[in-house]
C-alpha cells in the first residue's frame, strides 16, 4: 500500500511518461505538467488554419460583392446622369426654339432716302424689343424666367464699345442683336444707367422683308459647378450661314450679311 505522503502518479503531456513528483516539471523530460499536449496543439493549429481560411474566403467573397455593388452603383449613376443630361438638353432646346414675327407695315417705300430708311430700321428694332418683352413676361408667368420684366434692350451682337448696331449700316441686309429682357437697371454714381441685368435673348432682323426671328439664349447648364449641357442656338436665331464653330457660327464673308 503506497505511502500516504507519496504524490499520485501523473502523465506528462509532453513525453507521455508516468511519474510521481510534487514539482511542475516531469522528472523524465523536464516538460511542464501544465503544458498543452502536442495533439491538442496540432488540433488547435488545424482548427485555427481552417478558421483563417474561412475568414479569408469570407473576406474575398465580401470584396467581390463590394466590387460588384460598386460597379452596379456606378452603372446606375451613369445611366441616371445620362437621363438627366438628355432631359436637360431637351428642355434647353425647347427654351431656345426660334420665334418669328414681321412688321412689314414699317418697311419704307422703294427709293426712300437714307434718313427714312434708318428711321424705319430703328422702328423695326423697337418692334422686336416689344415682342421679346411680351415673350419674356409670358415665360415669367409659366415660371421659366424670374421677373419682373421691365422691358427689353437690343444692341450689337459684338461686345465692343465701338460696335455699330446693324440697323445703322444701310449696306447690311441682316441685323443681328444681343438683347436683354431687363429685370433691373444698374445705376452709376451719378444716377445714370451703366448696365442692365436680366435674361439673354438674341434676334436676327431682315431689313429687306421686315421680318425677324428671336430666341432665348440659355447658358450652359450643369450641376455642382460642372457644365453638363450646352445646346447651340438654332441657325435661324442669328440668320447664320457659316459653319458651326465653338459655341456659335463662323461669320459670313459677305459684309452685307
Amino acid at each position: 500500500m503506497p505511502d500516504a505522503e507519496e504524490p499520485p502518479p501523473r502523465i506528462c503531456p509532453t513525453c507521455g511518461q508516468e511519474g510521481r513528483t510534487r514539482f511542475e516539471r516531469c522528472p523524465h523530460c523536464n516538460g511542464s505538467y501544465f503544458a498543452t499536449p502536442p495533439d491538442v496543439r496540432r488540433r488547435r493549429r488545424i482548427i485555427g488554419g481552417a478558421a483563417g481560411a474561412v475568414v479569408a474566403a469570407a473576406l474575398a467573397a465580401f470584396a467581390v460583392l463590394a466590387f460588384g455593388d460598386r460597379t452596379d452603383r456606378e452603372a446606375r449613376q451613369k445611366a441616371e446622369t445620362a437621363q438627366r443630361v438628355a432631359a436637360l438638353r431637351a428642355r434647353i432646346a425647347r427654351y431656345q426654339a426660334p420665334h418669328h414675327g414681321a412688321a412689314r407695315s414699317l418697311r419704307p417705300p422703294a427709293g426712300a432716302g437714307a434718313a427714312r430708311r434708318l428711321a424705319a430700321r430703328a422702328s423695326l428694332v423697337r418692334a422686336v424689343e416689344v415682342r421679346i418683352t411680351a415673350d419674356a413676361r409670358g415665360r415669367e408667368r409659366t415660371g421659366e424666367l424670374d421677373g419682373p420684366i421691365l422691358g427689353t434692350e437690343c444692341g450689337p451682337i459684338l461686345k465692343s464699345k465701338t460696335a455699330i448696331p446693324d440697323d445703322r449700316v444701310l449696306t447690311k441686309h441682316i441685323g443681328r442683336y444681343d438683347c436683354v429682357a431687363i429685370k433691373k437697371h444698374v445705376e452709376g454714381i451719378g444716377g445714370e444707367n451703366v448696365a442692365e441685368l436680366g435674361h439673354a435673348f438674341v434676334a436676327a432682323l431682315n431689313f429687306d422683308t421686315y421680318t425677324y426671328t428671336w430666341c432665348r439664349n440659355t447658358p450652359a447648364q450643369g450641376e455642382a459647378g460642372v457644365a453638363l449641357v450646352f445646346v447651340r442656338l438654332d441657325r435661324a436665331c442669328l440668320a447664320a450661314t457659316g459653319q458651326a464653330l465653338g459655341t456659335g457660327y463662323v461669320a459670313s464673308d459677305d459684309p452685307t450679311r
